[in-house]
């Protein structure tokens, strides 16, 4: 039964949790598949080991669109994420292939599938206010002032995300609205409309099997080869610890560790609590998230068959 709505795939899952090999996997299994990375950091060419970002030569023999995009001279905004996935998504329909979207960046899946709202524009004087706040007493208490505001937007952002706090803050107290009541409010195509949507996630049924692949994986991130990535860029360019891609995990940790900050010794602990606390909050989003097919880490086997009964569905493979 062939649908008239062409198909787009999400594969979401926290941090950890296999994403990047599902689609690999995938992939080779169903050669109408073209990946497009779901990947805030990723996206930057010069993250590498703080990004978990995949090798070259697995690049170069499963291509992922958005990773590797743009230098740590510019910055890839949500809107900018917006506009280039959903021209990738045309431009691989038009070559008779189907996007695979995969990554943990839930605001940007939550994003795509439901449109960009029309949110208020940044008000210049209480963002001023906001900063000035944040240089004195900090961004945990600006994090306290949002959960104050909206208890539900301070669960899903990050507590250093010192960017998104302030925009959240922005938007609630523009519109006297809710952050999740101002995305509803939707002004854009949404592809849950335009599209049939496979919604897959990769869900862990025991916390403690995902907390071990996340200490496995930060021992291989977390080190050396880390700081001398951050040095190598900060020698490259002049950027600040206020850029998107060094206020994310690793990367942020890093920074402060070559600032005098942090103790190199306490790095590992540092980055390991801050990634197991990110891993929840990409499960929180989940757990709300309409019509998302769910499998355990160990379910491989069983998601592909699943991919493949909806792709003979539409008559595909």
């Amino acid at each position: 039964m062939k649908l008239n709505k062409k198909p787009i795939i999400f594969l979401l899952g926290p941090t950890a949790s296999g994403k990047t090999d599902w689609a690999i996997e995938w992939q080779s299994q169903f050669e109408v598949l073209e990946i497009i990375s779901v990947d805030s950091v990723m996206v930057y060419k010069e993250c590498n080991v703080g990004s978990a970002k995949p090798s070259n030569a697995i690049l170069k023999k499963h291509p992922h669109h958005l990773v590797n995009h743009i230098s740590l001279d510019s910055i890839f905004s949500v809107a900018d994420f917006y506009n280039s996935a959903l021209k990738l998504i045309d431009n691989i329909h038009a070559n008779d292939k189907i996007p695979l979207l995969v990554g943990g960046s839930m605001m940007y899946f939550n994003l795509l599938k439901r449109g960009m709202s029309a949110l208020p524009p940044s008000n210049l004087i209480l963002r001023d206010e906001l900063e000035k706040k944040i240089l004195k007493d900090g961004v945990d208490a600006l994090h306290s002032d949002l959960k104050s505001l909206d208890p539900e937007a301070a669960k899903i952002i990050d507590s250093h995300d010192s960017q998104r706090i302030v925009r959240a803050i922005e938007i609630i107290t523009s519109t006297g609205l809710s952050l999740s009541e101002n995305l509803s409010i939707e002004q854009t195509s949404k592809l849950k409309d335009k599209y049939t949507l496979m919604e897959f996630g990769i869900f862990p049924q025991a916390r403690a099997k995902l907390h071990e692949r996340i200490e496995s994986r930060q021992e291989a991130l977390v080190g050396d080869r880390l700081l001398e990535e951050i040095v190598n860029i900060k020698n490259i360019f002049d950027i600040s610890a206020e850029h998107p891609a060094m206020k994310a995990i690793n990367y942020r940790h890093g920074l402060q560790v070559l600032e005098g900050k942090l103790e190199k010794s306490k790095l590992f602990e540092k980055s390991l609590f801050a990634t197991r606390q990110f891993a929840k909050r990409q499960c929180t989003w989940m757990r709300g998230w309409e019509n998302l097919v769910y499998f355990d880490l160990h379910q491989t086997e069983e998601a592909a068959e699943q991919l493949k009964k909806q792709l003979n569905l539409l008559e595909i493979v």
